[in-house]
């Protein structure tokens, strides 16, 4: 145990993280000089390093899908939201893959994005910080996904029936609340030690969606025309409080809040 707790302190001498590091720093001039799409970024930044890091150690695939698969319903939800109310909204058409919206707002583009994003955050979660081997799945996941197909049930009648039941000023905000500090205070409520582990997995992580944030804005893969509580300036660049908050630097420890509550064992 003082071997693995050792390892996790400096995971960033482990040869898979300066790989991967150095994968990012490589990309991110590529794709300003190339001026590469929305999906081409998405490939660079999160689906080489999520196969690399896949393949490189054994994981527990069952855990990890079971995980991308509640984070995608539960992102499709909060991305129709948000798209509904204004609070952000995705690229220009010139960007997408696919034309055609979901419910006329949600882009595929953008949900092969939110998989991989999830997919990447479990991942290296598993890969430098998870050392149980174990593929058994929590007791709370069937019950997870049926109340969440139920919430995505609810939202789709709505949309259709009571429209005016979805709007909501200071969207971003509300939704990184529900969907992001309720999960989040609920397991560190029950294991308050999980932070430890959280804060370190973020530490890359933040570093990879900043980069992310700034070469999309400057490429214009998406934009931000709702109402927020604040913005943030950063080389050459401006979006909302509530985006560098809610996914910059907390969307990792929200994304393994669903990992350990519904999913692993929330030690």
């Amino acid at each position: 145990m003082k071997t693995k707790n050792r390892t996790d302190n400096f995971f960033y001498l482990q040869p898979d993280f300066i790989v991967v590091l150095c994968m990012i720093l490589a990309f991110i001039p590529i794709i300003l000089y190339f001026q590469v799409r929305f999906m081409t970024s998405t490939i660079l930044f999160f689906v080489v390093p999520s196969i690399y890091l896949f393949i490189r150690k054994s994981k527990n695939p069952k855990r990890i899908f079971s995980t991308v698969l509640i984070g995608t319903i539960a992102s499709f939800i909060l991305d129709f939201l948000a798209e509904f109310n204004g609070a952000w909204a995705w690229a220009p058409y010139g960007q997408l893959i696919f034309k055609n919206k979901i419910l006329g707002y949600v882009t595929p583009d953008v949900m092969i994005w939110f998989i991989f994003w999830i997919f990447l955050t479990v991942v290296f979660y598993e890969h430098f910080f998870e050392h149980e081997k174990s593929d058994k799945i929590s007791y709370r996941f069937k019950y997870s996904v049926a109340s969440i197909i139920g919430i995505l049930a609810l939202l789709i009648f709505l949309y259709l029936y009571y429209p005016s039941f979805l709007y909501f000023r200071y969207a971003y905000l509300l939704i990184g609340i529900f969907f992001g500090a309720a999960p989040l205070i609920a397991v560190l409520w029950r294991n308050p030690k999980l932070i430890i582990k959280f804060m370190k997995a973020s530490v890359f992580l933040v570093f990879l969606f900043l980069s992310f944030e700034i070469t999309a804005l400057k490429l214009n893969q998406w934009r931000f025309p709702g109402e927020y509580i604040g913005q943030i300036s950063l080389l050459g660049v401006s979006f909302p409080f509530e985006e560098f908050f809610f996914w910059i630097l907390m969307s990792t420890a929200i994304s393994l809040s669903y990992y350990e509550l519904f999913v692993d064992d929330e030690r």
